[in-house]
């Protein structure tokens, strides 16, 4: 079982405080979605090494901020509607087309260092002033024109420097991974802005060209920052596709009626119609054991 270091070990923050602030992060981050069961109380103590009284105190601020609900005899529940949560998606399924990614594209002008942190990657990765970095930069090129600027930077304290050849066979949000970091997830934010002296020239494009920037921040099991992506895209050369599903009527089971006995997988063949090609209706290997861990 995963048992989470409370992190101010002076106490200068009340550890019912610490409790809070690291439930209310798995929450937002989606380590519990709505509805979902949170640990039970003694559970909760274990994971945190603190008294029963401290757990509840934490779970009342959570109550009062409305992210979960007590239920009698059943538990505390993350509720239906969590104030300013993001959507929730699937680092796997990113990984899975960054890798669809690598074997469509090439890397260029890779540029691999250690070095001080300035103020703003400090302040993203929760270092201190001048903490060393490891920054690595490329350019990806398909069919040989450049179509985006790749810059990745992890604290050094990791220890992990890869060589170039290692770039492609590792998924750059998966880098901290290699250090044996336990992964809770990543804040990804997509928008535009405009290319500068710094991004215009590997891109190829002129000084005020658009571009889309892809902004992940990678976080580990106590929610802290441990790998930090910025992606350009030249804009003409880039797509978002999500699909969106939803449940129609037609593919709803019902929830009063048996399968017939020739029929035992209807159930679970209507399910799966709703997913997208390739996807399984079990939860990925990590995904459990991570909620596991948190959970047992």
């Amino acid at each position: 079982m995963v048992v989470y270091e409370i992190r101010d070990s002076n106490l200068r923050t009340p550890r019912y405080m610490q409790a809070y602030t690291a439930l209310r992060d798995w929450i937002h981050h989606g380590a519990y979605s709505p509805g979902d069961r949170l640990p039970s109380e003694p559970q909760l103590c274990e994971i945190f090494g603190v008294s029963r009284i401290t757990i509840r105190s934490a779970i009342d601020l959570l109550e009062r901020e409305g992210l979960v609900a007590r239920q009698q005899g059943r538990g505390t529940f993350v509720s239906a509607e969590v104030p300013d949560a993001p959507s929730r998606g699937n680092l796997q399924e990113l990984v899975r087309r960054l890798r669809q990614l690598d074997q469509a594209t090439t890397l260029a002008d890779v540029a691999i260092a250690t070095q001080p942190a300035d103020p703003p990657t400090a302040g993203d990765l929760q270092l201190s002033p001048g903490e060393q970095i490891v920054r690595i930069t490329y350019t990806r090129l398909r069919d040989g024109e450049p179509i985006g600027l790749t810059e990745v930077v992890l604290p050094a304290r990791l220890g992990i420097v890869p060589e170039e050849r290692e770039l492609r066979g590792t998924p750059a949000p998966m880098l901290a991974t290699r250090a044996g970091v336990d992964i809770l997830g990543a804040d990804q934010l997509i928008g535009a802005t405009l290319a500068d002296a710094r991004t215009a020239p590997p891109l190829d494009v002129a000084v005020g060209t658009p571009l889309v920037h892809v902004r992940l921040l990678v976080l580990d099991i106590a929610s802290r920052p441990v790998e930090r992506l910025s992606a350009y895209y030249r804009a003409d050369r880039y797509v978002h596709h999500v699909f969106l599903a939803a449940q129609p009527a037609a593919l709803r089971a019902s929830p009063t009626t048996e399968p017939a006995a020739d029929q035992p997988a209807l159930t679970e063949r209507k399910r799966e119609a709703t997913l997208p090609p390739g996807a399984s209706t079990q939860p990925s290997t990590r995904s459990a054991t991570r909620r596991r861990a948190l959970v047992k």
